[in-house]
């Protein structure tokens, strides 16, 4: 059973997906620019789950007026809706941006988190040098205009997807250009991306190594990360030793798979994560 509703963390209104009937065991998050709608192929494979989607993507609303994406917000407002849903205890499963936000929100809340999954992800971090320049690029930015993007077709949101992926596949594409574009009342209702222009703006309060391997050392759940063989991570062995740190990790490769791998292959994915879960 598959259903949509809306919840309010931090006085936004978060769109939600239920996969299977009860309350979820486990939270799903998606990447950067997608929307909860990449999840579908995983989410009734992991039920009963819920996908969370972030703000200024898809349906769920936009930073107001004066507001900004810095990647904390997105902790704050995965803790709102963790409360929203009445989760003390919950296992995480992110792609890309949504694994990042699993690991550092592990970090922050150690004793909420039972298990945490990080699919073709890890954070990304930025050294001190790169701070200033940071700076007045996101003032620039800020000033830029928040209309969304245009696109002619579906079909031509799929082909900008593969353009900037070649890897992924085109079912994938067009599953994910599907749900990610719609008509916009603000412009003639011309067909138009879902997610908010100022999610492609720098934030100037990126996390630098050194802080976030402090955070990393206040894990305690068990870690599984799950790579693409064909998708945007590090080799294996450089993933371990990066996060040496953490309690438990361990790292799984799926060859051939994308950065999407999860939409791609999901009955791989599941599979990997279901035998992690089994060990808890």
């Amino acid at each position: 059973m598959t259903g949509d509703r809306f919840l309010v963390s931090r006085g936004l209104r978060l769109r939600v997906r239920s996969f299977g009937g009860g309350a979820p065991a486990a939270v799903l998050l998606h990447g950067w620019l997608d929307h909860l709608g990449s999840l579908d192929g995983l989410g009734p494979l992991l039920a009963p789950c819920a996908a969370l989607e972030f703000r200024g993507h898809g349906a769920s609303d936009r930073a107001p007026p004066g507001g900004f994406y810095h990647f904390v917000e997105y902790l704050a407002d995965l803790d709102g809706a963790l409360d929203a849903l009445g989760l003390d205890k919950v296992r995480l499963v992110g792609h890309s941006l949504g694994g990042s936000v699993s690991l550092l929100y592990a970090a922050a809340r150690p004793g909420r988190v039972e298990h945490a999954t990080l699919i073709d992800a890890v954070p990304l971090t930025v050294g001190p040098e790169e701070v200033p320049l940071r700076l007045a690029t996101w003032l620039d930015e800020l000033k830029a205009p928040r209309r969304r993007r245009l696109v002619a077709s579906v079909e031509e949101a799929a082909d900008r997807l593969r353009r900037f992926n070649p890897r992924l596949e085109a079912a994938a594409a067009r599953h994910l250009a599907g749900q990610g574009v719609a008509p916009d009342p603000e412009q003639e209702g011309k067909l138009a991306w879902l997610w908010d222009p100022l999610l492609r703006a720098h934030s100037p309060m990126p996390f630098t190594e050194p802080a976030l391997q402090a955070a990393v050392a206040q894990v305690k759940a068990p870690v599984l990360v799950i790579r693409g063989g064909s998708g945007f991570m590090p080799e294996a062995e450089a993933v371990r030793s990066r996060f040496a740190a953490l309690p438990r990790l361990r790292v799984e490769t799926i060859e051939g798979g994308s950065h999407h791998l999860h939409l791609e292959r999901p009955g791989e994915v599941a599979a990997i994560i279901r035998e992690d879960w089994a060990r808890l």
